[in-house]
């Protein structure tokens, strides 16, 4: 059928075909008589049309529009349950809606001729079961903002809500939680998703009534973070969060970072993962550093401290555009209290070319993770990887090895000798652990490396190739040690029993006419 999924791939190298894909003839009942035996079986159904890719094939608006004129029925997918429109021919969704629809995905464009005002109306009308709702749009959140808070009013079985960055304002908060079933807010950085005005989110302060969000769990938001203090400890605020991210739009100093990780820690008792990120892109060698770089403090394990509180947390992620202070202490304090830590990451993203300082870590901070923190499969840190740092003694116990690790992070830490850190690492990594050099980009940024990064990605480059070798020898020898120690428990097992025969009285050994055997 005509909508049905157009792989481009299918016309091999006929690339150059028109690319708008139209009927030869118009619809007839025969042609939705035989389309019936199969339109019970569509349950998910996306229409993309990228303007910016003249080659590839679309469905033209006559296409759409036979369909909507010619349908015998006014239901034509019965069982739809996902529903994805990303084009600028909004209103032709409103053809393939349903009362059977649970997930819908649109990219929203304004039409004099067809107001998203009236969209909105349709989505609410014909779709009053949606559960997910994800809406990408490339304008400021107030000029839909009233029209939005009436479709959110619409669907109380709402469970998911996707939005661009910086829309969910004071008003549209309110509405929201109000929602019996709520479970999930978030907002994307992707391109596909679109993008909002910072502006609106310059004052986050929505007003909550008793019982508000019942049921959510998993909270995004992009708000300066003071504001995200006074909401989270405000009456009647989200009790029940399991998942919190907050990206904050601006520079704060530690101070307010302690206050909001303080609020978190003794008003969100069920949380299980807690992002804080400041992404700031590192800046080519020789242009001006963003000011976030130059004004950011660094944040201390005495600002971090009070998270130790959220006991059933998991996960943990800030990015920070200045490195972490940290001392081996408090890596033990950390790792020790925290047992069931899973994920780790406290990689700064600053510009090297500012800080001539060197981290204050070693690569010896790895050890007490390993050691105490046996669920986790993800760790972030800045170090110090100077050899020198390395250097073993012979008569400490060889360190614990992850269980789990799957993936060690090093940021932008500098790397002079991939030999003595590769063999270190060693040590501790299980086998298939991955080394991913370079900073930790969140999703949704198109962030391209630097020429000063290429070097330094090369070198942990060779880190993570030589890691595979060196792991497999730390097994064998591992095998090959507990295969000698169990040698020695016999042996020393025989020479107690000899020397336990040797204190009995002469001739009282084989006495009765049997023989000893070793």
């Amino acid at each position: 059928f005509p909508f049905a999924s157009i792989d481009c791939n299918m016309y091999g190298t006929a690339c150059l075909l028109p690319s708008l894909q139209t009927f030869t003839r118009t619809l007839n009942a025969e042609d939705w008589r035989r389309f019936q035996r199969y339109a019970r079986r569509v349950r998910n159904l996306s229409y993309f049309r990228d303007r910016t890719d003249m080659k590839s094939p679309y469905l033209g608006g006559r296409v759409l529009d036979e369909v909507a004129r010619s349908r015998t029925t006014l239901n034509i997918l019965p069982n739809l349950s996902s529903l994805e429109w990303h084009s600028d021919e909004t209103r032709h969704a409103v053809v393939f809606m349903g009362q059977n629809v649970r997930r819908f995905s649109v990219f929203l464009h304004k039409s004099q001729h067809y107001p998203l005002s009236d969209f909105f109306k349709d989505i609410s009308a014909r779709m009053p079961s949606l559960t997910h709702l994800d809406l990408a749009f490339e304008f400021s959140v107030r000029d839909i903002e009233a029209d939005l808070i009436g479709l959110i009013s619409e669907l109380p079985q709402l469970e998911k809500l996707t939005l661009p960055s910086y829309c969910f304002t004071s008003k549209i908060t309110e509405a929201l939680s109000l929602l019996p079933c709520l479970e999930t807010l978030q907002f994307e950085f992707y391109d596909r998703q679109g993008k909002g005005d910072p502006a609106d989110i310059i004052i986050f302060a929505p007003r909550l009534q008793e019982g508000a969000f019942p049921a959510l769990v998993d909270l995004n938001l992009s708000a300066h973070l003071s504001d995200i203090t006074h909401f989270i400890t405000s009456p009647y605020a989200p009790s029940h969060l399991t998942s919190l991210y907050i990206h904050l739009p601006s520079v704060v100093p530690p101070s307010t970072v302690n206050e909001y990780i303080t609020a978190v820690a003794e008003n969100c008792k069920l949380l299980q993962k807690l992002y804080i990120d400041l992404f700031i892109p590192p800046v080519p060698e020789g242009h001006f550093p963003h000011p976030a770089q130059r004004h950011a403090q660094s944040l201390t394990w005495a600002d971090l401290r009070p998270i130790l509180l959220c006991t059933h947390l998991q996960v943990l992620e800030v990015t920070w555009p200045s490195p972490f202070h940290l001392t081996q202490d408090d890596v033990e304090e950390l790792a020790s209290s925290w047992p069931s830590l899973q994920i780790l990451q406290l990689n700064c993203l600053s510009n090297p070319i500012l800080s001539l300082e060197q981290p204050t870590l070693t690569l010896r901070a790895l050890i007490p993770f390993a050691a105490h923190c046996p669920e986790l499969e993800e760790l972030g840190l800045d170090v110090d990887t100077n050899a020198a740092l390395l250097t073993d003694d012979v008569s400490a116990p060889p360190p614990k090895p992850f269980r789990k690790l799957a993936r060690l992070h090093f940021g932008l830490s500098s790397l002079v000798e991939p030999g003595p850190t590769a063999l270190f690492l060693s040590q501790l990594c299980p086998l298939g652990c991955e080394i991913w050099p370079g900073p930790r980009v969140p999703d949704g940024f198109d962030f391209h490396y630097p020429p000063w990064l290429s070097e330094l990605l090369d070198l942990w480059a060779e880190v993570g190739r030589v890691l595979p070798l060196l792991v497999r020898l730390r097994m064998q020898e591992r095998a090959r040690r507990r295969e000698l120690e169990r040698e020695a428990e016999d042996l020393r097992i025989r020479c107690k029993v000899l020397e336990e025969y040797g204190r009995l009285p002469e001739g009282a050994m084989n006495a009765d006419g049997s023989c000893l055997v070793l």
